[in-house]
């Protein structure tokens, strides 16, 4: 007999009824389908994809320049995400090639200053790893840069 690991408000009734309504099913995005598409119809899809590979890339290139560090990709191949390379930070000790330790120790530094964003270990070197949505203004991005500034030991 097969019983399910979480169990409907039908449990005991029937097989089907058992598993058929777990209780943590969220149906919050089906109660929200018809504003999110009258929202992007105001937005505009085309608009918004503009605005955030765009936020992507300027960001991108702020971070860049101020480390004084390049792209993880030509910038021509960018979309609303993009990896910088980390200039290097005294927390990290040696140098290059950077493994999965050097990039867990970064990201938790900068989460310890609020700031939630992947670091990769990619090839031997560190990237973060910036997305952009429509949410999300060049400010957020300025945050970044000052806290690995702050990390290098330069501010």
């Amino acid at each position: 007999w097969i019983d399910p690991l979480a169990v409907s408000h039908g449990y005991g009734a029937d097989f089907v009824s058992g598993f058929y309504w777990t209780g943590l099913s969220d149906f919050t995005a089906w109660l929200a389908l018809d504003a999110t598409l009258a929202f992007w119809d105001v937005v505009g899809l085309d608009k918004a994809r503009l605005y955030m590979q765009y936020l992507a890339l300027d960001a991108a290139e702020m971070l860049a320049d101020a480390w004084a560090t390049g792209l993880g990709i030509p910038a021509n191949m960018l979309g609303p995400m993009a990896l910088v390379e980390l200039p290097p930070l005294p927390l990290l000790g040696d140098s290059p090639p950077f493994q999965y330790e050097h990039a867990e120790k970064v990201q938790n530094a900068l989460y310890e200053r609020g700031i939630e964003v992947p670091i990769k270990a990619l090839s031997g070197r560190l990237y973060v790893r910036i997305s952009a949505h429509i949410y999300n203004h060049m400010e957020e991005y300025e945050v970044l840069r000052d806290a690995i500034i702050q990390l290098r030991g330069g501010g």
